[in-house]
């Protein structure tokens, strides 16, 4: 019987999604990929996993919802080039660190960006709609004002709590800047699923260009988020998600 295809669901943009996407590359594991539209998404994530949110992976007719769920999974069915460190202990903290930047970094990154990228309609619909099926442009014009303030409300993209999430994401640069000047792993002397959740997280901050993701030019980026990186560019940490995606993510 001919195995069904591997299928994820994504959006090109989100940070989660490209945690996945590097851990099946990492494995070779081939796959489909299916962009949705943000927005209108929710009613075929419903379609296919309890939660509306992607990352969703389909592996042989079962469906995986969350990058780091997805990880474990991958991790169970394709053993070769783990992404787990082989020592119980060295396994438990690469798991602590990968939700440490799950929380640290990918949600606050995610506000601090939106909170100003929703304000400018075209610039938001030109980053969400990045491979996405072409109707998503004309969906929205009549749409966007509805999805902003939907994203606002779900992500409480609002000043106070953009502003403890800019403080965050500082202080979980500081940290990984301080852990990497000691050793260029994160766990154990090797390349593991925290290096690939912290670099991954980082990208739409750091860029890199082994990233599938077409950047836009930092100028045409609202000047808040050009001096957030400005100010975090030369530091060791920034420097190490480059490095990073230049040694592992091929």
């Amino acid at each position: 019987m001919k195995p069904s295809p591997t299928i994820f669901y994504q959006f090109a943009l989100s940070h989660y999604c490209e945690k996945v996407r590097w851990a099946l590359d990492y494995k070779g594991v081939s796959y489909e990929v299916v962009n949705f539209i943000p927005g209108p998404h929710i009613f075929q994530a419903r379609r296919l996993a309890p939660k509306t949110s992607v990352p969703i992976l389909m592996n042989d007719g079962e469906v995986i919802q969350d990058s780091t769920k997805i990880i474990d999974h991958l991790e169970r069915k394709y053993p070769k080039r783990p992404l787990n460190p082989a020592r119980e202990d060295l396994k438990k903290e690469a798991l602590e660190l990968e939700e440490y930047f799950d929380e640290e970094v990918g949600v606050h990154l995610r506000r601090l960006m939106y909170f100003y990228v929703l304000e400018d309609r075209r610039l938001a619909s030109s980053l969400l709609l990045q491979n996405a099926p072409g109707y998503g442009r004309s969906l929205y014009r009549v749409l966007f004002p509805i999805l902003r303030k939907m994203m606002k409300r779900a992500m409480k993209i609002y000043p106070e709590p953009t502003r403890r999430s800019e403080q965050r994401l500082t202080e979980a640069l500081d940290r990984l800047g301080k852990q990497v000047s000691k050793d260029p792993f994160l766990v154990g002397g090797q390349f593991s699923r925290a290096d690939l959740a912290a670099a991954s997280l980082l990208a739409p901050l750091c860029t890199p260009a082994e990233h599938d993701f077409d950047w836009p030019a930092l100028e045409t980026m609202p000047e808040p988020l050009q001096a957030f990186r400005r100010a975090h560019e030369h530091g060791p940490a920034f420097d190490w998600v480059l490095k990073v995606y230049k040694q592992f993510r091929r």
